[in-house]
């Protein structure tokens, strides 16, 4: 990576530290005027990142998909402008309160723990079932993570109203779930759809590699069943509560597991 991709990350970096700090002191200090300085500090960020990304694949001609830091990044990116948006054309308010430090942690996993994902371009060439199957993925990542902000939000909501209270600052519990019902869905079908070409592409591949016995995939059917039966009881049994709040959060941080902690082995692929 050259040197102004390196300093666009790390203006990116200071940018979701400092909205998400403005953002715990408009809601700590109940200073609404905080929220709008954490909110300019955000699109500047996200701005900024997705320069920086644009520059390096400009620069470096690969796929994005070749190394876990842009791959991660188109992830950061797409998730805090479909925040912004579900926060402009929705009663949700106050979500940078969540999306800001997800986003400086996001980016700063691959930038501390950098990997290559090597032979992926060669892969991706020959192979493009697979580019597709992760695409598709990662924007059911992005609906996804909206809906644990969403659940995060409607238990910190219920849990002030336990206490005889209503926190102005968040919004009410009808608008939570509706925003952590919609994020599913939509999360839902991309992750069904790329689970789906991800199966074309283990049948495609060669010879032994990417088995059946690869952690990812296995990884990927626990979330998938939560989010499933989730969509059932709230969709079509008509359940609300906070138990199915937690199951939002459960599922999802099965997919952080499966995104950060476990990697396809492409070692010895053949091309």
């Amino acid at each position: 990576m050259t040197f102004e991709c390196a300093v666009t990350l790390a203006v990116s970096l200071v940018c979701y530290l400092g909205a998400a700090l403005f953002f715990q002191g408009a809601f700590l200090l109940q200073r609404p005027a905080l929220e709008g300085w954490g909110r300019w500090l955000l699109i500047c960020g996200m701005g900024v990142h997705a320069a920086g990304i644009a520059l390096h694949l400009a620069i470096s001609r690969l796929s994005p998909l070749t190394n876990m830091l842009t791959a991660i990044s188109l992830f950061v990116i797409g998730f805090l402008l479909a925040g912004l948006l579900l926060e402009r054309y929705t009663r949700v308010r106050h979500l940078g309160l969540l999306l800001a430090p997800l986003a400086f942690l996001g980016l700063l996993y691959p930038v501390l723990m950098p990997v290559e994902f090597e032979q992926a371009e060669s892969l991706l060439l020959h192979y493009p079932w697979l580019g597709v199957h992760v695409a598709l993925t990662l924007v059911g990542h992005v609906g996804f993570a909206l809906a644990f902000c969403g659940a995060v939000i409607y238990l910190w909501q219920a849990r002030f109203l336990k206490q005889g209270r209503l926190n102005r600052y968040l919004p009410a519990l009808d608008t939570a779930s509706s925003a952590v019902f919609g994020s599913v869905g939509a999360g839902f079908f991309f992750f069904t759809l790329g689970l789906l070409m991800g199966v074309v592409w283990l049948y495609g591949a060669p010879g032994e590699f990417l088995t059946g016995r690869d952690t990812k995939i296995w990884m990927a059917v626990p979330a998938w069943i939560i989010y499933a039966a989730y969509l059932y009881l709230r969709g079509v049994r008509g359940l609300y509560g906070s138990r199915l709040k937690w199951m939002v959060i459960v599922g999802f941080a099965l997919v952080l597991v499966n995104l950060l902690g476990v990697r396809h082995d492409f070692e010895g692929a053949p091309l």
